[in-house]
């Protein structure tokens, strides 16, 4: 069970000032009261199905239309680690299949030693039976090592290749600390968000884990499977993996993508698995850990969307204009609403309610951000970048409101007033832009 507002301390007072510096910063005062939402549901919503494979049965979720993308986790974690706002960006262009690893949820252990070559071989076995035929593929942190195996071991499996966070099996590569691998699976928030976010993030780290609430409950990995995960992880960083050591047979179009700042897995892999791949591309994106894609979805999802489907043709600055304005009516009137409901919490509503009603506004915000980011902006690059940034970090700032406790809401207020400030920059930048007069944000 989810506890209540009351039981979390959180103070209500504290959330609608930091809300009506949202409405403030987001020009909400004069514009259109008709709204829509993004409307396409959610990953979260999505049951888990069984696929029954020829390595045994794998359970899995699928969500959107397009090109098929099969996405695999890593290290001790199941498919409900994914932030639902990341893939449920990334499902607006392609069919996205999450699964769990083996002997996670309901997919079949593998037989013992657990290997990475393994569990490649189920993933593959995954895409067989589910008529995949060629599908993209992503892999995260330990998910990056499985989907390099993938593509060695099963070519014909692959046709596109996304590493994020990835580890070269070199026998060279430079690993994380024990204590750093050990923060992943602690149970400590702390910990964890320090290993996995950078440290001026904690409000990006707070609007993972609640957008991540938003799925139903799952096991966690038992300490068996993660010691036995670590093992297979061990022999890949020693260079004795058959599969890691045969990187530079990888013949699938690959993009190697990590945070700058990333403490479990130094840049230094990057480049050299950039060397292994002929023809690898490599982004970096800045301020960002070892969990990049979930502290800047909208932004990353949109580079692994560029790079599989290919950057989207600019338009003209009348039709950004127009997506402009119908964008902000949009965030306008969501905004309006979400402050309303806030002002209507009772002291029995769960942070998972309150969850729920940040990701509506939140997911208005970003679908702004996608669109602005599909118009290939051209000369208004600059301006439409520093925009999408700045609403980012504000759909974050929205999205941890849910985990606020008392001791927190002095720090999110803070937090609402820089990205509402950046917001606000932003947006007169971009209205400058586009040949708009200043907006009228009076309350």
């Amino acid at each position: 069970m989810r506890p209540s507002l009351n039981r979390r301390t959180a103070t209500v007072a504290t959330l609608l000032v930091a809300a009506s510096l949202v409405l403030a910063a987001c020009g909400t005062g004069r514009t259109a009261t008709t709204h829509t939402t993004k409307g396409i549901g959610s990953i979260a919503s999505v049951p888990v199905r069984t696929a029954h494979t020829r390595l045994g049965t794998v359970a899995y979720r699928v969500f959107g239309s397009g090109p098929a993308l099969v996405m695999i986790m890593g290290y001790a974690g199941t498919m409900e680690v994914w932030d639902p706002r990341f893939v449920d960006d990334l499902a607006e262009h392609f069919r996205v299949t999450i699964l769990d690893n083996a002997e996670l949820g309901h997919t079949q252990a593998l037989p013992a030693p657990l290997t990475i070559d393994a569990m490649a071989d189920q993933t593959s076995a995954v895409i067989s039976a589910l008529g995949l035929g060629r599908p993209n593929v992503l892999g995260w942190s330990m998910g990056s090592m499985i989907a390099e195996a993938l593509a060695v071991l099963h070519p014909s499996q692959v046709r596109r290749l996304v590493l994020c966070a990835a580890f070269p099996s070199t026998g060279t590569v430079a690993r994380p600390s024990q204590s750093e691998i050990d923060a992943l699976t602690s149970g400590n928030p702390q910990k964890t968000a320090a290993a996995l976010f950078p440290s001026d993030r904690g409000v990006a780290y707070s609007a993972y884990v609640a957008d991540s609430s938003t799925y139903p409950s799952a096991p966690l990995a038992s300490a068996a499977t993660v010691a036995a995960q670590a093992r297979a992880v061990t022999q890949w960083w020693a260079g004795t993996d058959p599969a890691g050591k045969e990187a530079a047979k990888i013949s699938a179009s690959t993009l190697i993508a990590d945070g700058i700042v990333d403490r479990i897995d130094p840049l230094s892999n990057s480049r050299t698995l950039l060397k292994l791949i002929s023809g690898a591309r490599l982004v970096l994106f800045p301020d960002a850990g070892h969990a990049f894609l979930f502290q800047d979805p909208t932004t990353v999802a949109f580079a692994i969307r560029s790079f599989l489907t290919g950057a989207p043709k600019p338009v003209s600055t009348s039709v950004i204009r127009k997506e402009f304005l119908a964008g902000q009516a949009r965030v306008t009137a969501a905004g309006k609403i979400w402050f309303a409901r806030l002002k209507a919490l009772h002291r029995g509503d769960t942070s998972t309610q309150v969850a729920e009603m940040d990701e509506q506004f939140a997911n208005t915000l970003t679908q702004l951000d996608e669109q602005l980011l599909s118009s290939g902006a051209g000369r208004l690059g600059a301006a439409v970048t520093t925009f999408v940034n700045a609403y980012e970090n504000l759909a974050d700032d929205i999205l941890a409101t849910s985990a606020t406790t008392q001791s927190t809401s002095a720090a999110l207020k803070a937090a609402f007033a820089k990205d509402g400030a950046a917001v606000k920059a932003a947006t007169s930048t971009l209205r400058h832009a586009l040949g708009l007069p200043p907006a009228h944000t009076t309350q």
